[in-house]
């Protein structure tokens, strides 16, 4: 009986032969991890995607940077050009005002300056001279001497009244006329006594002169 039941025992491990390995076995597949995949990837479809995207992103990133620099040159360049019209005014303007002071200086050179003898104070003419001219350039030398708080208005006044006593008339280059410090002391006195009035009507004429 025994031997019968060793004998059925070994016929079912025949049939069934027993796994080669001790522990359980689910069947699943050993997978790749993530840096294998990405090699073999770029490996495959390296030179025919990865390489001409790149290629596109530079020549994108030259062509934003070209465009860049332009716009920056089309600012710039009117900026710069503004900028030396202003820069070629302000010089015009400067050599123009050197150029008038330097002729005011040499129509300063050229006045005579008057001298004075015994009470009388003599003034040389100029080209373009009148008697006014003279009157006016008179009544500044008294002044030096004999300061008087004048506005424009009693000037122009001072020198009308000069002119009267003298008369008007042209004069020709370096021709002498003399005026009376007294004639001038009279009409400074006579300007003294002008109303507010009388004053303003001046104001238009002392405009017009350079004290």
């Amino acid at each position: 009986m025994k031997n019968q039941d060793k004998t059925a025992q070994s016929d079912l491990l025949k049939q069934n032969p027993a796994p080669l390995t001790s522990g359980p076995q689910f069947g699943f597949a050993k997978k790749d991890g993530w840096g294998k995949r990405i090699k073999g990837w770029l490996n495959r479809y390296g030179s025919s995607v990865i390489l001409p995207i790149i290629a596109l992103l530079i020549l994108a990133s030259g062509i934003y940077l070209y465009a860049s620099q332009k716009n920056q040159e089309e600012v710039i360049l009117p900026l710069e050009e503004e900028m030396t019209a202003n820069s070629k005014q302000k010089i015009a303007g400067l050599t123009e005002e050197l150029t008038i002071q330097e002729k005011v200086s040499q129509v300063e050179e050229i006045i005579p300056e008057g001298r004075k003898e015994a009470g009388i104070i003599i003034e040389k003419a100029i080209k373009g001279d009148g008697v006014t001219h003279l009157a006016r350039r008179a009544i500044k030398d008294y002044l030096k001497d004999n300061p008087h708080e004048l506005t424009n208005e009693h000037k122009v006044y001072v020198e009308d009244y000069i002119k009267d006593n003298i008369g008007s008339r042209p004069l020709e280059v370096g021709e002498e006329v003399s005026f009376s410090e007294d004639s001038i002391k009279e009409a400074i006195n006579a300007s003294l006594q002008l109303t507010p009035e009388q004053l303003k009507i001046l104001e238009k004429y002392s405009a017009l002169v350079v004290w």
